[in-house]
């Protein structure tokens, strides 16, 4: 679903509400692992408990993210607080980086102990295995009700924070096929517990080092895409009055556009008229980019010998 529009206000209250779910998700989710891990003697989801533990800090960190970022402009940051979303993003890419390393080094440490010193897994129970199947379907909901309201708000670290829910959802499969394939058949088959694990850690790898540049690339003042600066021409040009936009700038302060661009009139206009131009200008942009966009633009006379 692609955004809507959205006051700030509500754009926090849609993403906290969806965050405080997570974190009482992640809190039930969590004891029941750990428990079903300890009953079921699978280490694996004593293991996948801690990950599922871990979302913790992604959740209050994106709750800190959005409570910095809905605060309104002020004399010390006039272009809004929105980046403060954008670090709550590469905030929950490196922690998502940290679980993916962690769960890969897990499965290649268990399949080396396997191999080299034929120290396989002990038979788990089924009651390990269910756990990781509810894991799987929960945890997977978790993504898709995170992601919907991240797509509605054009949230980076939300957007962020569904991804490791993902990621909790894709370790489970890695630990549920590992614990069900032990505990029916036992002996070599629980090595398909860390080689599963080892391919979702090297997936997380990747889906975390696509977050943290696309948050740091936005944190260094990367220009809005080409798509978008071609919209911003189409309506600039779909005005009356003006020729020759040009010097387009453009960036993204959190999910706020900015807007920087120069514009040519006829010089035989009066003030008044070339500043209603410009006013339609804005309102057009921001009519496309949301209410919050902030838009400079700078008005000249048409050149000697040119005209519209």
């Amino acid at each position: 679903m692609d955004s809507v529009q959205l006051t700030a206000e509500e754009r926090v209250a849609r993403a906290n509400r969806v965050t405080w779910l997570s974190v009482w998700v992640n809190t039930v989710l969590t004891i029941a692992k750990f428990v079903a891990g300890l009953l079921g003697r699978s280490s694996a989801m004593v293991a996948d408990a801690a990950h599922s533990a871990s979302d913790f800090a992604t959740d209050f960190a994106v709750l800190i993210g959005m409570r910095l970022a809905g605060k309104p402009q002020d004399c010390d940051h006039p272009y809004g607080h929105g980046k403060y979303e954008t670090l709550a993003a590469a905030v929950v890419g490196v922690a998502l980086c940290g679980v993916g390393l962690a769960i890969a080094f897990h499965g290649a440490a268990a399949l080396w102990a396997a191999l080299v010193h034929g120290a396989f897994p002990a038979r788990p129970g089924m009651v390990a295995f269910w756990a990781g199947v509810v894991s799987i379907v929960v945890k997977e909901w978790l993504y898709q009700a995170t992601v919907r309201v991240a797509r509605q708000t054009d949230n980076d670290a939300l957007l962020a924070n569904a991804w490791h829910h993902r990621s909790d959802a894709l370790s489970s499969i890695a630990t549920t096929v590992g614990v069900g394939a032990g505990a029916l058949f036992g002996g070599k088959w629980a090595l398909l517990d860390p080689l599963a694990a080892m391919g979702v850690g090297l997936v997380l790898l990747k889906i975390a080092w696509d977050i943290v540049k696309d948050a740091v690339d936005k944190l260094a003042e990367q220009g809005m895409s080409e798509a978008e600066n071609a919209r911003i021409l189409e309506l600039v040009h779909s005005v009356e009055g003006l020729s020759e936009p040009h010097h387009l700038r453009s960036r993204r302060v959190g999910n706020v556009a900015v807007i920087e661009m120069h514009f040519r009139v006829d010089p035989s206009m009066t003030v008044l008229e070339a500043h209603g131009i410009a006013s339609r200008v804005e309102q057009a942009l921001r009519g496309a980019f949301g209410a919050d966009a902030i838009v400079t633009i700078h008005v000249e006379p048409w050149k000697e010998g040119t005209r519209q």
